[in-house]
Protein backbone atom coordinates (compact mmCIF):
# COMPACT_ATOMS: atom_id res chain seq x y z
CA UNK A 1 0.00 0.00 0.00
CA UNK A 2 2.69 2.10 0.79
CA UNK A 3 4.04 2.03 -2.47
CA UNK A 4 0.86 2.76 -3.97
CA UNK A 5 0.57 6.60 -2.18
CA UNK A 6 2.20 8.29 -5.36
CA UNK A 7 -0.52 7.05 -7.67
CA UNK A 8 -3.38 8.88 -5.47
CA UNK A 9 -3.01 12.37 -7.15
CA UNK A 10 -3.36 10.82 -10.88
CA UNK A 11 -6.66 8.70 -9.96
CA UNK A 12 -8.24 12.30 -8.69
CA UNK A 13 -7.03 14.20 -11.80
CA UNK A 14 -8.72 11.19 -14.19
CA UNK A 15 -11.85 11.80 -11.81
CA UNK A 16 -12.21 15.30 -11.72
CA UNK A 17 -11.36 15.63 -15.79
CA UNK A 18 -14.16 12.92 -15.93
CA UNK A 19 -16.77 15.01 -14.43
CA UNK A 20 -15.98 18.07 -16.17
CA UNK A 21 -16.49 16.60 -19.64
CA UNK A 22 -19.52 15.28 -18.80
CA UNK A 23 -20.78 18.25 -18.27
CA UNK A 24 -19.86 19.44 -21.25
CA UNK A 25 -21.45 16.83 -23.46
CA UNK A 26 -24.99 16.86 -21.13
CA UNK A 27 -26.36 19.74 -23.15
CA UNK A 28 -26.00 18.23 -26.49
CA UNK A 29 -27.80 14.93 -25.14
CA UNK A 30 -30.70 16.55 -23.92
CA UNK A 31 -31.46 19.56 -26.72
CA UNK A 32 -34.12 18.60 -28.51
CA UNK A 33 -34.02 19.16 -32.52
CA UNK A 34 -36.57 20.98 -34.26
CA UNK A 35 -39.22 20.00 -35.87
CA UNK A 36 -38.68 20.28 -39.76
CA UNK A 37 -42.21 21.00 -39.98
CA UNK A 38 -45.46 22.54 -38.92
CA UNK A 39 -48.82 19.91 -39.41
CA UNK A 40 -52.36 21.82 -39.03
CA UNK A 41 -55.47 21.07 -40.34
CA UNK A 42 -57.74 23.43 -42.50
CA UNK A 43 -60.39 23.85 -44.89
CA UNK A 44 -60.18 24.74 -48.50
CA UNK A 45 -62.47 28.36 -49.09
CA UNK A 46 -62.85 30.74 -52.14
CA UNK A 47 -60.38 33.91 -52.27
CA UNK A 48 -62.08 37.20 -51.11
CA UNK A 49 -64.84 38.30 -52.99
CA UNK A 50 -64.88 35.18 -55.34
CA UNK A 51 -67.89 33.61 -53.20
CA UNK A 52 -70.78 35.33 -53.35
CA UNK A 53 -74.28 35.40 -51.61
CA UNK A 54 -76.17 37.20 -54.21
CA UNK A 55 -79.36 38.95 -53.01
CA UNK A 56 -81.47 41.80 -53.46
CA UNK A 57 -78.94 44.47 -52.33
CA UNK A 58 -81.66 46.60 -50.98
CA UNK A 59 -85.15 45.44 -52.02
CA UNK A 60 -87.76 43.62 -50.01
CA UNK A 61 -90.56 41.41 -51.95
CA UNK A 62 -91.11 38.05 -53.68
CA UNK A 63 -89.15 35.81 -56.07
CA UNK A 64 -91.32 35.60 -59.12
CA UNK A 65 -88.88 33.04 -60.44
CA UNK A 66 -85.29 31.69 -60.02
CA UNK A 67 -83.29 31.26 -63.35
CA UNK A 68 -80.72 28.51 -62.26
CA UNK A 69 -79.99 25.77 -61.03
CA UNK A 70 -77.37 24.22 -58.35
CA UNK A 71 -74.37 23.15 -60.22
CA UNK A 72 -75.27 25.56 -63.30
CA UNK A 73 -72.10 28.08 -64.37
CA UNK A 74 -72.58 31.56 -64.90
CA UNK A 75 -71.44 34.80 -65.81
CA UNK A 76 -70.81 38.05 -64.49
CA UNK A 77 -73.72 40.01 -64.74
CA UNK A 78 -76.10 37.19 -66.04
CA UNK A 79 -79.81 37.54 -64.20
CA UNK A 80 -80.33 34.79 -61.99
CA UNK A 81 -83.75 35.36 -60.56
CA UNK A 82 -86.56 37.68 -61.15
CA UNK A 83 -88.68 39.31 -58.46
CA UNK A 84 -92.11 39.98 -58.59
CA UNK A 85 -92.40 43.88 -60.46
CA UNK A 86 -95.60 44.07 -62.38
CA UNK A 87 -95.95 47.38 -60.13
CA UNK A 88 -92.75 48.76 -61.18
CA UNK A 89 -93.45 48.05 -64.60
CA UNK A 90 -96.88 50.15 -64.63
CA UNK A 91 -94.96 52.90 -62.83
CA UNK A 92 -92.18 53.06 -65.76
CA UNK A 93 -95.20 53.46 -68.48
CA UNK A 94 -96.34 56.27 -66.56
CA UNK A 95 -93.09 57.60 -65.91
CA UNK A 96 -92.40 57.59 -69.75
CA UNK A 97 -95.62 58.93 -70.51
CA UNK A 98 -94.83 62.26 -68.15
CA UNK A 99 -91.94 62.44 -69.86
CA UNK A 100 -93.25 62.32 -73.13
CA UNK A 101 -95.82 65.18 -72.49
CA UNK A 102 -93.61 67.17 -70.89
CA UNK A 103 -91.34 67.19 -73.92
CA UNK A 104 -94.84 67.55 -76.38
CA UNK A 105 -95.33 71.20 -74.59
CA UNK A 106 -91.91 72.22 -74.45
CA UNK A 107 -91.36 72.08 -78.39
CA UNK A 108 -95.11 73.40 -78.51
CA UNK A 109 -93.57 76.52 -76.78
CA UNK A 110 -90.29 76.93 -78.45
CA UNK A 111 -91.84 76.80 -81.79
CA UNK A 112 -93.37 79.52 -81.08
CA UNK A 113 -96.65 80.71 -82.71
CA UNK A 114 -97.77 79.38 -86.07
CA UNK A 115 -98.61 82.10 -89.11
CA UNK A 116 -102.53 81.42 -89.00
CA UNK A 117 -102.92 81.50 -84.89
CA UNK A 118 -101.02 85.10 -85.75
CA UNK A 119 -103.35 85.88 -88.37
CA UNK A 120 -106.03 84.71 -86.36
CA UNK A 121 -105.12 86.84 -83.31
CA UNK A 122 -104.65 90.15 -85.89
CA UNK A 123 -108.11 89.37 -87.21
CA UNK A 124 -109.53 89.12 -83.38
CA UNK A 125 -108.06 92.49 -82.72
CA UNK A 126 -109.98 93.97 -85.45
CA UNK A 127 -113.37 92.69 -84.84
CA UNK A 128 -112.24 94.11 -80.77
CA UNK A 129 -111.89 97.75 -82.44
CA UNK A 130 -115.11 97.43 -84.31
CA UNK A 131 -117.00 96.67 -81.56
CA UNK A 132 -115.43 99.57 -79.51
CA UNK A 133 -115.93 102.01 -82.16
CA UNK A 134 -119.42 100.79 -81.89
CA UNK A 135 -119.81 101.03 -78.36
CA UNK A 136 -118.33 104.45 -77.99
CA UNK A 137 -120.72 106.20 -80.92
CA UNK A 138 -123.55 104.41 -78.38
CA UNK A 139 -122.59 106.03 -75.37
CA UNK A 140 -122.02 109.67 -77.25
CA UNK A 141 -125.87 109.14 -78.60
CA UNK A 142 -127.16 107.97 -75.37
CA UNK A 143 -125.46 110.94 -73.83
CA UNK A 144 -127.10 113.33 -75.47
CA UNK A 145 -130.19 111.48 -75.57
CA UNK A 146 -130.01 111.71 -71.55
CA UNK A 147 -129.35 115.08 -71.56
CA UNK A 148 -132.83 115.48 -73.46
CA UNK A 149 -134.93 113.52 -71.20
CA UNK A 150 -135.42 110.97 -73.90
CA UNK A 151 -133.51 107.83 -71.93
CA UNK A 152 -133.45 106.60 -69.01
CA UNK A 153 -130.52 106.70 -66.77
CA UNK A 154 -130.25 103.00 -66.60
CA UNK A 155 -130.32 102.33 -70.27
CA UNK A 156 -127.47 105.09 -70.78
CA UNK A 157 -125.37 103.02 -67.83
CA UNK A 158 -125.90 100.07 -69.77
CA UNK A 159 -124.09 101.19 -72.84
CA UNK A 160 -121.52 102.53 -70.88
CA UNK A 161 -121.04 98.90 -69.55
CA UNK A 162 -120.86 97.87 -72.92
CA UNK A 163 -118.11 100.56 -74.20
CA UNK A 164 -116.00 99.16 -70.99
CA UNK A 165 -116.56 95.88 -71.96
CA UNK A 166 -115.32 96.27 -75.37
CA UNK A 167 -112.44 98.28 -74.19
CA UNK A 168 -111.32 95.64 -72.16
CA UNK A 169 -111.90 93.06 -75.31
CA UNK A 170 -109.70 95.17 -77.15
CA UNK A 171 -106.76 95.20 -74.69
CA UNK A 172 -107.39 91.49 -74.33
CA UNK A 173 -106.83 90.88 -78.03
CA UNK A 174 -104.06 93.42 -78.53
CA UNK A 175 -102.05 91.77 -75.49
CA UNK A 176 -102.77 88.18 -76.86
CA UNK A 177 -101.48 89.04 -80.79
CA UNK A 178 -98.58 90.96 -78.87
CA UNK A 179 -97.80 87.83 -76.65
CA UNK A 180 -97.98 85.22 -80.05
CA UNK A 181 -95.36 87.45 -82.08
CA UNK A 182 -92.98 87.77 -79.28
CA UNK A 183 -93.19 84.33 -78.84
CA UNK A 184 -92.48 82.64 -75.18
CA UNK A 185 -90.91 84.11 -72.22
CA UNK A 186 -87.40 82.84 -71.52
CA UNK A 187 -88.92 82.44 -67.98
CA UNK A 188 -91.75 80.60 -69.08
CA UNK A 189 -88.96 78.24 -71.49
CA UNK A 190 -87.18 77.75 -68.74
CA UNK A 191 -90.14 76.55 -66.48
CA UNK A 192 -91.39 73.99 -68.88
CA UNK A 193 -87.67 72.09 -69.28
CA UNK A 194 -87.38 71.91 -65.65
CA UNK A 195 -91.02 69.87 -66.13
CA UNK A 196 -89.20 67.79 -69.01
CA UNK A 197 -85.99 67.41 -66.43
CA UNK A 198 -88.25 66.23 -63.62
CA UNK A 199 -90.59 64.04 -65.53
CA UNK A 200 -86.89 62.31 -67.05
CA UNK A 201 -85.62 62.29 -63.78
CA UNK A 202 -88.56 60.44 -62.55
CA UNK A 203 -88.90 57.64 -64.99
CA UNK A 204 -84.88 57.32 -64.66
CA UNK A 205 -85.99 56.26 -61.02
CA UNK A 206 -88.66 53.87 -62.26
CA UNK A 207 -86.39 52.37 -64.30
CA UNK A 208 -83.56 51.77 -61.90
CA UNK A 209 -86.05 50.46 -59.48
CA UNK A 210 -87.53 47.99 -61.77
CA UNK A 211 -84.05 47.00 -63.07
CA UNK A 212 -83.08 45.41 -59.20
CA UNK A 213 -85.81 43.36 -59.23
CA UNK A 214 -83.48 41.15 -62.01
CA UNK A 215 -80.93 40.08 -59.50
CA UNK A 216 -77.92 39.57 -61.15
CA UNK A 217 -74.46 37.53 -60.44
CA UNK A 218 -71.69 39.89 -59.87
CA UNK A 219 -68.92 37.36 -60.24
CA UNK A 220 -68.75 34.27 -63.26
CA UNK A 221 -68.72 31.09 -60.58
CA UNK A 222 -70.73 28.05 -60.58
CA UNK A 223 -74.15 27.93 -58.45
CA UNK A 224 -73.19 26.67 -55.40
CA UNK A 225 -76.50 26.48 -53.38
CA UNK A 226 -80.23 28.15 -53.86
CA UNK A 227 -81.44 29.41 -50.84
CA UNK A 228 -85.32 30.37 -51.78
CA UNK A 229 -88.10 29.00 -53.93
CA UNK A 230 -90.39 30.85 -56.72
CA UNK A 231 -93.07 32.69 -54.44
CA UNK A 232 -91.30 33.27 -51.32
CA UNK A 233 -90.51 36.45 -49.57
CA UNK A 234 -86.98 38.04 -49.43
CA UNK A 235 -85.56 40.72 -47.88
CA UNK A 236 -81.80 41.93 -48.26
CA UNK A 237 -80.63 39.91 -45.69
CA UNK A 238 -81.79 37.00 -47.37
CA UNK A 239 -79.36 35.62 -49.99
CA UNK A 240 -81.23 33.78 -52.89
CA UNK A 241 -78.40 31.74 -54.68
CA UNK A 242 -74.79 31.34 -53.33
CA UNK A 243 -72.27 31.67 -56.65
CA UNK A 244 -68.46 30.87 -56.22
CA UNK A 245 -65.41 30.78 -58.59
CA UNK A 246 -63.58 27.35 -58.18
CA UNK A 247 -60.82 28.45 -59.96
CA UNK A 248 -60.21 31.01 -57.28
CA UNK A 249 -59.06 28.76 -53.64
CA UNK A 250 -57.07 28.33 -51.03
CA UNK A 251 -56.69 26.95 -47.77
CA UNK A 252 -57.22 28.11 -44.64
CA UNK A 253 -55.16 26.61 -42.21
CA UNK A 254 -55.64 26.56 -38.42
CA UNK A 255 -52.34 26.87 -36.62
CA UNK A 256 -51.88 25.91 -33.10
CA UNK A 257 -51.28 29.35 -31.24
CA UNK A 258 -48.11 27.79 -29.94
CA UNK A 259 -46.48 26.95 -33.26
CA UNK A 260 -47.47 30.02 -35.04
CA UNK A 261 -44.06 31.75 -34.43
CA UNK A 262 -42.65 28.91 -36.75
CA UNK A 263 -44.59 30.07 -39.80
CA UNK A 264 -42.84 31.80 -42.31
CA UNK A 265 -44.02 33.44 -45.33
CA UNK A 266 -43.52 32.20 -48.15
CA UNK A 267 -42.51 29.01 -47.12
CA UNK A 268 -43.38 25.95 -49.09
CA UNK A 269 -46.77 23.86 -47.78
CA UNK A 270 -47.34 20.19 -48.68
CA UNK A 271 -51.15 19.46 -48.88
CA UNK A 272 -52.89 16.34 -48.71
CA UNK A 273 -56.19 15.01 -48.48
CA UNK A 274 -58.18 11.69 -47.65
CA UNK A 275 -60.24 12.02 -50.55
CA UNK A 276 -57.26 11.85 -52.87
CA UNK A 277 -54.52 9.46 -51.24
CA UNK A 278 -50.66 9.37 -51.75
CA UNK A 279 -51.14 12.65 -53.91
CA UNK A 280 -49.43 15.80 -52.36
CA UNK A 281 -50.38 19.09 -53.86
CA UNK A 282 -47.79 22.05 -53.46
CA UNK A 283 -49.12 25.48 -51.77
CA UNK A 284 -46.84 28.44 -50.53
CA UNK A 285 -47.66 30.54 -46.80
CA UNK A 286 -49.59 33.26 -48.50
CA UNK A 287 -51.41 35.30 -45.38
CA UNK A 288 -50.96 34.79 -41.37
CA UNK A 289 -53.61 36.40 -39.34
CA UNK A 290 -52.62 39.11 -36.76
CA UNK A 291 -55.27 37.19 -34.11
CA UNK A 292 -55.91 33.88 -32.56
CA UNK A 293 -59.22 32.57 -32.23
CA UNK A 294 -61.55 29.53 -32.07
CA UNK A 295 -60.84 26.15 -33.65
CA UNK A 296 -63.05 25.69 -37.02
CA UNK A 297 -62.23 22.75 -38.05
CA UNK A 298 -62.38 19.71 -35.88
CA UNK A 299 -59.20 17.59 -36.33
CA UNK A 300 -58.91 13.76 -36.91
CA UNK A 301 -56.57 13.25 -34.47
CA UNK A 302 -58.48 13.06 -30.87
CA UNK A 303 -54.85 13.90 -28.56
CA UNK A 304 -55.65 17.74 -29.86
CA UNK A 305 -56.64 20.45 -27.48
CA UNK A 306 -59.53 21.69 -28.86
CA UNK A 307 -59.48 24.35 -25.79
CA UNK A 308 -56.23 25.68 -27.64
CA UNK A 309 -56.30 28.68 -30.05
CA UNK A 310 -55.53 28.88 -33.52
CA UNK A 311 -54.27 31.61 -35.95
CA UNK A 312 -55.73 31.59 -39.63
CA UNK A 313 -52.87 30.53 -41.78
CA UNK A 314 -53.74 31.06 -45.66
CA UNK A 315 -52.05 28.73 -48.43
CA UNK A 316 -52.33 29.72 -52.03
CA UNK A 317 -52.28 27.12 -54.19
CA UNK A 318 -49.21 26.30 -56.67
CA UNK A 319 -51.26 24.42 -59.16
CA UNK A 320 -54.78 23.21 -60.66
CA UNK A 321 -56.11 20.85 -58.14
CA UNK A 322 -59.20 18.32 -57.81
CA UNK A 323 -59.81 20.02 -53.80
CA UNK A 324 -63.25 21.37 -53.53
CA UNK A 325 -64.60 24.27 -51.36
CA UNK A 326 -65.37 23.02 -48.12
CA UNK A 327 -62.81 20.17 -47.78
CA UNK A 328 -60.78 19.11 -45.02
CA UNK A 329 -57.31 18.85 -45.65
CA UNK A 330 -54.44 18.13 -44.26
CA UNK A 331 -50.94 20.80 -44.47
CA UNK A 332 -47.27 20.31 -43.52
CA UNK A 333 -45.40 23.95 -43.60
CA UNK A 334 -41.77 24.37 -43.53
CA UNK A 335 -41.14 25.49 -39.96
CA UNK A 336 -38.39 28.37 -39.48
CA UNK A 337 -35.02 27.33 -38.09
Amino acid sequence: MKKLWFLLPLLALGILLGIWGGKRKSPQTVSPEPPAYVAAQGRVEALPGFDVNVGTGELNGKVESILVSEGQSVRAGQVVAVLQNRDLKAAVNQAAANLALAQSQLADLEAGARPQQIKEAAAALQGAKAVLDEAARQVVRYRELRREGMVSPAALDKEERAFRSAQAAVEEAAQREKLLRAGPKPQTVTVYRNKVELARAQLDYARALLGKTLIRSPISGVVIQRYVEPGEGVTPEIPIVDVADLNKIWVNAEVDETDIGKVVLGEPVRITSDAYPGRVFRGRVAQIADYVGVRKVRPSNPAVNLGLKVAQVKVALLEKTPLKLGMTVDTRMRAAP
